[in-house]
């Protein structure tokens, strides 16, 4: 059994050492070098094939990111110095992972060479250099947004310079060109209202609109005000609020009566019948007609306000959206009753029995209902605009 188990373990070493010569051989390099060290690690007794595989690995890695950052000649383009420091540190990191084993001896006394490279000094070149590139380049942006007023370019400086952040928190005057990038990328929105209500309840409606939360809208680039931006002079769009009209219907009540009837058992008896001249005892049933007279009353009021949203673009004084709002509240009160026998009442009518009739909603609170729906309304339209 012994024998059985060696064998398997044997064939599992030979099978392990030959996928990472293939891995070698096929030119996966950085697969090789994770496995052979994944191998290697606190082992007593290091396999050849696993040393001559880092060896060859390692060795392949470097000399291949080297000649890749010849080619890539940051000092002449300017723009590949981000890959460049992130080779750098891919050198630094092989280097830091293999120091521990080293010096790295096999079981079979073979002794690995690795050629470590000193890049500190490179990897530091290198991210005074990406840095210096985010920033010119921010500084380009932000020059281009001044001169064509283009928020666009302002917001790609942001960038630029947030991503000097994972190097430096502090850099020159990074986040003054921040202030301003935000600044130059800003979109400021303004709400308006327009009122051509000419109903009772129309200036209150208005002054719910004036009331909306739209600062709940606001985002890194996009400012909503209402009331502000000195009545919206200074704004990029205005959201204009139209409020069209408002109805309600007529209070309507009906009444429906209808009966119901059922017989129903009431008893069994044992009465006396005489059967061909014999006096025998027979089973009798003996039921009972009932009835119910039901009554259902249905009450109805209806209300509906309309309007819109529109967008308009306070540079070019074009409209880029108009969108109809149309909200309704209708109220439905329903209640109903019986008289009579109620074992008459079918399962149906059972169900439906409720003698609590609700009272009619005034015009005021249907149209607090309505404002509250129509501001919604707005507000998940105003949503849906890219500024």
């Amino acid at each position: 059994m012994k024998a059985v188990f060696y064998s398997i373990v044997f064939m599992a070493l030979l099978a392990s050492c030959k996928s990472v010569e293939k891995m070698v051989e096929k030119g996966e390099y950085d697969k090789a070098f994770s496995y052979a060290i994944s191998k290697l690690q606190g082992e007593k007794n290091k396999k050849t094939e696993y040393v001559k595989a880092l060896e060859k690995a390692f060795d392949k890695l470097n000399s291949a990111n080297l000649k890749e950052i010849d080619r890539l000649n940051p000092q002449a383009k300017p723009a590949n110095w981000v890959t460049v420091h992130n080779i750098y540190k891919s050198i630094l990191s092989r280097q830091d992972r293999l120091d521990p084993l080293l010096p790295l001896v096999s079981e079979d006394g073979y002794r690995a060479s690795f050629d470590m490279i000193d890049v500190t000094a490179e990897l530091r070149n290198a991210e005074e250099n990406t840095i210096l590139f985010h920033y010119n380049r921010a500084l380009d942006f932000i020059d281009k947004s001044e001169k064509t007023k283009d928020k666009l370019f302002a917001r790609d400086a942001y960038d630029e310079l947030s991503k000097i952040d994972q190097y430096r928190t502090s850099y020159k005057d990074k986040e003054r060109l921040k202030e301003k990038a935000l600044s130059l990328g800003l979109t400021k929105i303004y709400f308006d209202v327009s009122n051509e209500l000419r109903d009772f309840h129309g200036n209150d409606i208005e002054k719910d609109m004036w009331n909306l939360p739209v600062s709940k809208l606001d985002n890194l680039w996009n400012d909503y005000n209402i009331g502000g931006f000195d009545d919206g002079k200074d704004a990029d769009f205005i959201v204009i609020i139209e409020l069209d009209n408002i109805n309600f219907s007529p209070e309507r009540e009906s009444v429906n009566s209808y009966t119901e009837e059922k017989e129903i058992l009431i008893r069994k008896e044992i009465v006396k019948e005489v059967r061909d001249s014999v006096i025998v005892e027979v089973e009798k049933e003996v039921w009972e007609k009932v009835k119910a007279n039901i009554s259902e009353i249905m009450r109805e009021k209806k209300s509906e306000l309309h309007g819109k949203m529109k967008v308009l673009d306070n540079n070019s004084k074009e409209y880029v959206s108009s969108v109809p709002i149309n909200v309704y509240h209708d109220f439905n009160g329903y209640a109903c009753n019986f008289v009579g026998d109620k074992r008459a009442l079918t399962s149906e009518s059972k169900n439906k029995m409720d003698d609590h009739i609700e009272f009619f909603p005034s015009d005021f609170s249907m149209a607090d209902d309505l404002s509250a729906a129509f501001g919604s309304a707005v507000m998940s339209q105003v949503k849906k605009v890219k500024f």
